[in-house]
């Protein structure tokens, strides 16, 4: 398996060392991108990744390399904060830019209107670290994860809150049990 970690924290934290070492233990090969030391400019919603620039971004910045690195991945892994119930807003910045990710059509599935995906279905693995770890924002950023996945396609995806306290064995636990969501 490949896969991209798109990290949103301010910061390296222990969770993602772990994370690595885990997804290596699994012999997986994995790209990470450590989004606040990158210059990503937000998304302008002008369609040109759509229509006159078909599959590339008309905005020159560092969201290219993740481009490309998504393009050749199994799985796409948010790694973040959550803030209000939702991402980080660095995390938001590239997640908004994937739009480039896919096809300007719609199809229909169920009640969604959907864009296909340009480059195949990834798998989404929703990691979100919150220092308390409970309350409705807990919920939020798990229904956030489902949707994420329903709009890109994802054949399978997991999510997960995990407390900076946790010790490595149970972050371990945890890892795992999302992989084996996530491969079936």
């Amino acid at each position: 398996m490949r896969a991209v970690i798109l990290d949103g924290h301010p910061e390296k934290n222990h969770l993602e060392e772990i994370l690595l070492e885990e997804l290596v233990d699994q012999n997986w090969k994995v790209e990470s991108f450590f989004l606040s030391e990158m210059q990503i400019l937000p998304c302008r919603s002008c369609g040109s990744c759509g229509t006159k620039t078909p599959g590339t971004c008309i905005l020159k910045d560092e969201m290219e390399p993740i481009f490309h690195a998504l393009a050749e991945c199994d799985v796409m892994i948010f790694f973040t904060p959550i803030q209000f119930g939702g991402y980080s807003a660095t995390l938001k910045k590239a997640v908004d830019r994937l739009m480039t990710m896919c096809l300007p059509l719609y199809r229909v599935k169920g009640d969604h209107l959907l864009h296909p995906t340009r480059y195949g279905n990834k798998r989404l693995m929703g990691m979100g670290t919150y220092e308390h770890c409970d309350g409705e924002e807990v919920v939020n950023f798990n229904l956030l994860v489902e949707r994420n996945a329903l709009n890109m396609s994802s054949p399978t995806f997991s999510h997960r809150v995990f407390c900076p306290k946790l010790e490595s064995h149970t972050v371990r636990t945890m890892l795992q049990e999302m992989v084996k969501e996530v491969t079936g």
